[in-house]
């Protein structure tokens, strides 16, 4: 026989781990079910999965419902359920709230709407995107370009010819009207000419106008160009037939306003001023200048101004407002913006108790078109999320992520194409040497952190804030990520999950002060086959500093909320993954994973908030509300905490003439089902008698109802370990018999150690929480209490199973355990 030797488990903090034994730490365990790291009691039964109510009772929702959470402050949360066609909103009590369709229902068909439905909550809005759809420019476009022209006086002097020659494909030949004017040598008759709104008048009238002095030697004369034959002396534009017989002219101050009356653009207006056209010229369509815009103009006008020959970047467009006013403006026949039906839709909290679902009015381009103020890189593309930073509403498409406005959501055009406004919005292509198709964001480190199936891209900004100026988007990161789940941050850290081919993995991201880099650690890397695939979303709780993974199984066939045929089951998709971790001083002291059953039920997602997590769940044949209360703190009467999945509160009948006490499960009948005296703690058989009701022996009128579950917790192979000064290392090359294991547990009613040897039948070693001579042998009350439970164990440390587990309502406290045994060694370690 060797040498008698105890090692201590000083506490069952880290959860468990799926290395080989000799590499697991003395804290960590090969299974953990039900159970709860918690740093001040230990090892302890997870919190009970409470009903609150029933959200459907008539109906299942399949587990392809997008489920949602708005959070706008502490009296307004609540869950969402959107699936094919139709949006469910409930409060975190379970009260349902009436939601309108206003219009835009179509934009809710989804066979998958947790895959194709993507949200952000701003405000009272909900925006929810359908990834299915393609996003498509409005079809109704600007009013058309009118033919139009202006001619525009702007000085006169004296011997100067003005002309106006028009050319139409209907007429026979271009016609030319003149002007010359005096030589000014009989400021008696010459100076009246010198008015450019006496000029007009007279090219616009002929000899009619009430400008024309015959005596003074101007000289009028409307002319053909092609042989320079005289066809009239006295009439002008507005009264001269082969003027009129294709143009439309209107007189202002100065101001000589005309159109193609047939609308043809196969026309020339051309007009000379003796100097070079600095003091007459004409402006059709488009001028360089935007001093040179006539003083007055028709009510519908519309010029472009072009910038820089060649660049079309830099032209715009104004209208007429009024005299001397032109305002920048959209260009004619040019799409007025977004197609409503295919951009997204939001559902908006009424503040009142009642929520609309509705197609939204997006900001028409109001200026510019199609190259100086271009559709967003999302329009002809499918959007693949939504996100909010820095006071803008965010669209994912492709590579690019696109920003509203400034504090404008539903704009995403340029309000002035002249020039770039920080407020404008904000069009950015990931960079990088290959494509990186964005899906998913979160804000991280004072900035917003970007994910695409490869990569990570931080968004910044090279000025003092965000603009289209100063805006970048560069690849921090190579890590793969699982669109199919959303990022969540927590503190300083965002996790995010990555499929590996049969699991998940989840990677813990930070931002490394030393090296100023950003970078990521998978936390699942000691539980690879943890977590299995088709994980459909990550809760964080950063109050209980505490990380929930939710799976399903495969995709029902159902799209909306359906009548069960029978009870729900699931493999999967009724476990949440746990992951506890615990940081002191910085340094992470805790990182703990484990996993909670709701046996036959399906999770469809959750929301937390302060220590709660509320979950929305397919239990039975109905859609339940269910809420963890992650703090697992005791009944303030009971001095424990009920340890029932389902628990509710109910008020009992008592009747003294059977002794009976009958009460009305909220939930139906269950199989299981035990009852709690509020008053005392016992628990009691029940007796379903028809449909929710039961009834129970005695008189119990307040009473906790639910049903217990198990918690199991499988020790590591036990190792003799020795210091090496760098921590614990197992020493497997002598025989380690183990004699016997204790448990220090603490204020914990009924468990058991269960020993199975290999090849031998189980013994049990049970704490039943009676111990003579204390109050905890009293009759009436729970036994609670706390001590060392020594379970023998014989046996070779390979060759045992050592389990410890409990199906009672009554709590749990495992603070530490100490091994004592034999080890045999027959060398000397050098």
């Amino acid at each position: 026989m060797g040498a008698v030797v105890s090692q201590s488990i000083p506490n069952f903090l880290n959860g468990i781990s799926q290395q080989t034994p000799t590499q697991r730490s003395v804290n960590q365990g090969e299974e953990q079910i039900n159970l709860q790291n918690n740093i001040v009691d230990g090892l302890s039964k997870r919190p009970p999965f409470e009903y609150l109510a029933t959200l459907d009772a008539t109906n299942a929702y399949p587990n392809t419902t997008k489920f949602w959470s708005i959070q706008r402050d502490k009296t307004n949360q609540y869950l969402v359920a959107f699936y094919n066609g139709g949006v469910k909103v409930w409060d975190t009590a379970g009260n349902a709230k009436a939601v309108t369709i206003a219009s835009g229902s179509s934009y809710l068909t989804s066979t998958n709407p947790i895959s194709d439905f993507r949200m952000v909550n701003i405000a009272d809005y909900t925006f929810l995107a359908n990834n299915s759809v393609t996003v498509t420019a409005d079809t109704n476009t600007s009013p058309a370009k009118i033919e139009e022209f202006f001619v525009n006086v702007i000085l006169t002097n004296y011997g100067r010819e003005y002309t106006i020659e028009l050319d139409h494909p209907d007429m026979s030949f271009p016609l030319k009207v003149s002007l010359q004017l005096p030589s000014g040598s009989n400021a008696t008759h010459d100076s009246a000419f010198r008015d450019t709104t006496h000029v007009a008048d007279i090219l616009f009238k002929g000899t009619s106008s009430s400008y024309w002095n015959g005596s003074s030697d101007a000289e009028f004369n409307v002319y053909r160009t092609d042989t320079g034959a005289s066809v009239s002396t006295t009439q002008g534009l507005s009264n001269y037939s082969g003027f009129t017989d294709h143009f439309t002219f209107t007189l202002y101050p100065s101001v000589i306003y005309g159109k193609p009356t047939d609308g043809d653009a196969d026309y020339t207006v051309e007009t000379s001023d003796g100097s070079g056209n600095t003091g007459m010229y004409s402006v059709r369509d488009e001028i360089q200048d935007f001093t040179k815009l006539p003083f007055h103009a028709n009510a519908t006008s519309k010029i472009k101004i072009t910038g820089q020959e060649a660049d079309r970047l830099g032209d715009y467009w104004v209208e007429y407002v009024s005299d001397g006013v032109w305002e920048e403006c959209i260009a004619p026949a040019v799409s007025a913006g977004l197609n409503n039906a295919t951009m997204p839709h939001a559902l908006i909290n009424n503040n009142d108790g009642t929520f609309t679902f509705q197609e939204l009015d997006w900001n028409d381009r109001t200026v510019g078109d199609g190259i100086s103020n271009p559709n967003p890189t999302f329009v002809g593309n499918k959007i693949n999320n939504l996100t909010f930073h820095e006071n803008r509403l965010g669209i994912l498409a492709l590579d690019n992520i696109i920003f509203s406005e400034n504090a404008e959501f539903f704009n995403f055009f340029q309000k002035t194409v002249t020039q770039v406004l920080d407020t404008a919005p904000i069009d950015i292509a990931a960079s990088g040497t290959t494509v990186s198709v964005l899906y998913d964001t979160i804000s991280f480190n004072e900035t917003l952190l970007v994910f695409s199936e490869k990569s990570q891209f931080k968004l910044g900004n090279v000025g003092e804030s965000l603009s289209p100026t100063t805006a970048i988007l560069n690849e921090v990161s190579s890590f793969e990520h699982d669109r199919a789940v959303k990022p969540v941050s927590a503190g300083k850290f965002a996790y995010f999950a990555q499929a590996r081919n049969d699991n998940t993995a989840v990677r813990e991201y930070f931002a490394d002060d030393d090296t100023l880099t950003n970078d990521g650690l998978d936390i699942t890397v000691s539980v690879q086959n943890l977590i299995p695939t088709n994980v459909h979303q990550l809760i964080s709780n950063t109050t209980e500093d505490t990380l929930i993974a939710l799976a399903s199984d495969a995709a029902d066939t159902q799209v909306a909320p359906y009548v069960a045929g029978a009870d729900v089951t699931s493999t999967n998709a009724g476990t949440m993954f746990i992951y506890k971790y615990f940081f002191d001083g910085g340094e992470k002291v805790q990182t703990a994973w484990s996993k909670w059953t709701f046996p036959n039920s399906k999770i469809l997602g959750g929301m937390t908030f302060e220590s709660f997590v509320y979950l929305m769940v397919v239990e039975g044949q109905t859609t339940k509300l269910i809420r963890v209360d992650l703090r697992n703190l005791k009944d303030a009467t009971l001095g424990f905490n009920p340890y029932l999945d389902l628990r509710t509160s109910v008020t009992g009948t008592y009747n003294a003439g059977t002794n009976l006490t009958t009460f009305t499960s909220p939930y139906g009948a269950k199989t299981g089902l035990i009852a709690i005296d509020k008053t005392n703690g016992n628990n009691y058989s029940v007796t379903n008698t028809a449909g929710s009701t039961y009834t129970l022996e005695g008189n119990h009128t307040a009473l906790f109802i639910g049903v217990p579950f198990e918690s199991t917790y499988r020790l590591s192979t036990q190792y003799v370990r020795e210091n090496t000064g760098r921590g614990l290392i197992a020493v497997t090359s002598g025989r380690y018999q183990i004699r016997n294991i204790s448990f220090n547990y603490k204020d914990s009613g009924y468990f058991q150690i269960e020993v199975t040897p290999s090849g031998r039948n189980t013994s049990y070693s049970i704490m039943n929480g009676y111990v003579i001579g204390t109050a905890t042998s009293k009759v009436g009350v729970p036994a609670i209490s706390s001590g060392t439970l020594r379970a023998p164990v014989a046996s070779k440390n390979t060759d045992v199973i050592i389990d410890i587990k409990s199906s009672s309502h009554l709590p749990l406290y495992i603070a530490s355990a100490e091994v004592e045994g034999y080890y045999h060694i027959r060398s000397n370690r050098i």
